[in-house]
């Protein structure tokens, strides 16, 4: 039986292989992180195990660097241990302590994994590998909504104190194509209340319409809002209304594809 360690890296990883006395069995490899480095590392096995029938393989879970390679090897046969950084810290402890490198930390994951004194991660399935990813991006996006609406009700804070109180709901459809519409409160005051009535009542599918208009155009009138600058502010809350739609589209596609992962993994 062969045990080979594997110290992963961004780019480069470096392996090391011992028998199942602890010696060394070849010359240190270091490969890169793509197609060919992965040729290059069975290679380098297969000169000790041609078959690869006796050979264990493990490596620490690096971030996410580790994963590439895993998969590759699976690809090949073998079934990489994915050991926990913690558990080969205890066995570095028990070499004397040099400065570190590649290669010695290859050798010891190769120890512990000649010892067996570790827990396996085991890799989840494909279908809940795609929905965590999908799960975390989720996330991800739900941030991004969350401070670009923080960033407009910052704007309008400073450009129209007072429009939060004729709408709400800030982020509704009425409001958000109100505020790309018309920005500001001099845009407010400079159309006719009959159009912003009917602009109104189509984007609310007439739930809304001349009251609200005329509320609008009131708070407008009243406003103390900056009146400097107002091309920058009024462009840079345009965008952001813009970034706000796109992402939520983003969002609801990304939730349906949720949902159908969640259908295959049960």
């Amino acid at each position: 039986m062969y045990f080979v360690g594997i110290d992963i890296g961004k780019r480069n990883h470096e392996a090391c292989i011992i028998d199942v006395n602890g010696k060394v069995q070849q010359k240190t490899l270091r490969f890169s992180n793509n197609q060919a480095g992965g040729q290059k590392l069975i290679q380098w096995m297969r000169a000790v195990d041609p078959n690869l029938t006796s050979i264990q393989v493990a490596m620490e879970a690096t971030g996410h660097y580790w994963l590439a390679l895993h998969s590759f090897l699976r690809k090949h046969g073998l079934r990489p241990h994915v050991i926990n950084p913690i558990q080969s810290d205890a066995f570095r402890n028990m070499y004397i302590r040099q400065t570190k490198n590649d290669a010695k930390d290859a050798f010891i994951i190769a120890e512990v994994l000649r010892f067996g004194r570790h827990t396996t991660t085991e890799l989840a399935s494909e279908e809940i590998v795609a929905l965590r990813q999908l799960s975390r991006f989720r996330f991800s996006l739900v941030d991004t909504i969350s401070d670009l609406k923080r960033k407009v009700i910052s704007i309008l804070d400073t450009l129209f104190p007072e429009y939060e109180r004729v709408f709400s709901d800030l982020f509704g459809k009425t409001s958000s194509e109100l505020l790309v519409e018309y920005t500001t409160p001099e845009e407010i005051l400079a159309v006719d209340t009959e159009e912003l009535a009917a602009f109104i009542a189509q984007h609310s599918r007439n739930r809304l319409g001349l009251d609200k208009a005329v509320e609008l155009k009131s708070a407008a009138e009243s406003s103390f809002g900056i009146d400097m600058a107002l091309d920058a502010y009024r462009l840079q809350l345009r965008l952001l209304l813009q970034q706000i739609r796109f992402t939520e589209e983003q969002l609801e596609s990304l939730n349906a594809e949720i949902i159908k992962a969640i259908g295959i993994s049960r």
